[in-house]
């Protein structure tokens, strides 16, 4: 079997896949507001949020399910019922997946008028009907690319895993651009046709990572499919087997499903509710389009850190609580804040320092003055949505699943009733900031149930958090040209990009430097820096 990564840089392999595939997920954003038209936006955040709510509901819990259990039987030697695991997942992931899709047809229609209020025309619930259609076919596939993604995570095979996630997200992001262009430049349909390829090409997209995933993992499956038929002792009956999957997943569905409601609220609550408190039905449009996709798009660069870390600690703290190594398991919690909060710390304040010459080069200079200060805003929640789902895996991972769905509970209560007052208070940033206390509170929680149930010490998080903080302000210097006339220019964006790049790359220089002379690189990584980049080197890209 291929060999075993430590929970860091297994982490990290899963998170860099995630980057690139987050990365690549940038570059259909502006042709497609090309396309479609900035006003056709929200048709696509919409639907977007209900995409990731059904997702969640049809494949959430059951990858987490299938890596737990495979880290646990493998652990055993019990290949038989590692094997039963994956064709367990895979067939019930296929059958809720298709009865979620059938459900959500029958309710598209009514669904469509309730979210986009009573000011809305019949064209533009017609087009949002049209795309819950389309939406269905990727409910079939993704699930199951989930399911095979949860199995070979139990394997702790993030090569693969990561892999998967940049092939799945190439596929689409060509698809989008592609299709779209033929559909609005080529056969001049309408621009909402953009729109269309956009949902459909999630479907492309998973068709493809699933052949890929089936075919680079052959020589493990085979692997494992002769040491099953070598072992004496007999898998453990499907049924009970099928009782422990559903038991872990059921909770971990509870939990996704209750941390997508933010953007549930905000897509079926801001648009009705902003135009009678004076806004316009247009303007409300706009705000809810750049702030759930052009902005959401950007400052999820960083959010890959929860994809990486919550898919990579699974099977690692699983082994540590099967063994009752609390040591151990005490470290890795450590480790995994300390480590995401020196990567998160600096994107977020480089993310508000630098958000209007990053609007402009993304988006041009339409709406300019709205997009930047709604990312910035937005940036600020970057940081509490990237912790709270990171949290809320370990304490899944770690079986507090009652405590978990309960703080996500009062989490979303929060939400609701922050949003009203918040809408009143802030306009369109009300989205943000309500979604901000929510995630707050999730977060404390979370932090003190580990505590509690495991001893887990945040003096040290702590203090080395400091030391980013103070790295990340020195990053900032840079800043200091701006005094002197070397600005930002806004009526071309490769001059933009060309004076953003060297602000990036000096204020990377300078993060890295505070962060080394502070001994946080050798103190998270037990490397200088030069060994950790030869160490991500000789895992990641070689074999």
């Amino acid at each position: 079997m291929a060999k075993k990564q430590s929970l860091l840089m297994g982490a990290l392999a899963g998170s860099f896949g995630i980057f690139i595939s987050k990365l690549l997920g940038l570059f259909y954003v502006v042709p497609l507001n090309s396309l479609a038209g900035e006003s056709n936006m929200a048709f696509y955040s919409i639907t977007y949020t209900y995409y990731d709510l059904l997702l969640k509901i049809c494949s959430a819990g059951i990858p987490f399910a299938i890596a737990a259990l495979v880290a646990k039987y493998l652990s055993r030697d019990d290949y038989k019922t590692v094997l039963l695991i994956k064709k367990l997942g895979a067939s019930f992931s296929l059958a809720l997946s298709f009865i979620v899709a059938i459900v959500f047809l029958l309710i598209s229609s009514p669904l469509a008028s309730a979210v986009l209020g009573s000011e809305a025309s019949a064209s533009d619930i017609k087009a949002l009907n049209d795309l819950f259609y389309i939406l269905s076919l990727a409910l079939i596939l993704v699930p199951f690319l989930s399911a095979l993604r949860g199995y070979y995570q139990g394997l702790k095979l993030m090569k693969e895993y990561a892999a998967s996630q940049v092939i799945e997200q190439l596929v689409r992001v060509s698809g989008i651009i592609i299709l779209g262009f033929i559909c609005v430049s080529i056969l001049h349909l309408d621009s909402i046709y953009a729109i269309y390829m956009a949902i459909f090409s999630a479907a492309l997209g998973a068709l493809f990572a699933i052949i890929y995933v089936l075919r680079s993992a052959k020589d493990t499956d085979k692997e494992i499919t002769l040491k099953a038929q070598s072992a004496i002792k007999e898998a453990r009956d499907s049924k009970a087997l099928l009782r422990e999957m559903l038991a872990l997943g059921v909770p971990y569905l509870i939990i996704s499903f209750l941390g997508t409601t933010s953007a549930l609220i905000n897509s079926n609550l801001f648009i009705d509710f902003a135009t009678t408190i004076g806004i316009d039905y247009e303007e409300a449009m706009l705000a809810l389009g750049i702030l759930q996709v052009n902005c959401n798009k950007i400052a999820a660069i960083p959010q890959v850190l929860t994809l990486g870390f919550s898919a990579g600690l699974v099977p690692y703290l699983t082994e540590s609580l099967e063994r009752r190594d609390m040591r151990t398991l005490r470290t890795y919690i450590s480790q995994i804040l300390e480590t995401v909060l020196f990567f998160l710390i600096p994107i977020v304040i480089w993310l508000i320092i630098y958000a209007r010459p990053v609007y402009y080069i993304m988006y041009g200079g339409s709406n300019l003055d709205l997009g930047t200060d709604i990312f910035i805003v937005s940036s600020l929640t970057t940081f509490t949505d990237t912790i709270a789902p990171i949290i809320s895996s370990m304490c899944m991972t770690l079986r507090q699943r009652r405590s978990t769905i309960l703080i996500l509970l009062a989490s979303t209560i929060i939400k609701l009733a922050t949003f009203y007052p918040c809408v009143i208070l802030f306009g369109y940033n009300g989205m943000t900031i309500s979604t901000a206390i929510a995630s707050i509170v999730a977060i404390a929680l979370n932090l003190f149930v580990l505590y509690k149930s495991y001893g887990a010490s945040y003096r040290r998080v702590y203090k080395r958090a400091l030391f980013m903080f103070i790295a990340a302000f020195v990053s900032c210097l840079p800043l200091v040209l701006t005094y002197i006339g070397f600005d930002f220019n806004y009526d071309s964006r490769i001059i933009c990009i060309l004076i953003l790049a060297i602000f990036g790359i000096l204020s990377l220089i300078l993060y890295f430097g505070a962060a080394s002379f502070f001994g946080l690189i050798k103190a998270l990584f037990k490397k200088d820096l030069k060994g950790l980049i030869q160490d991500i080197k000789l895992r990641f890209f070689v074999r």
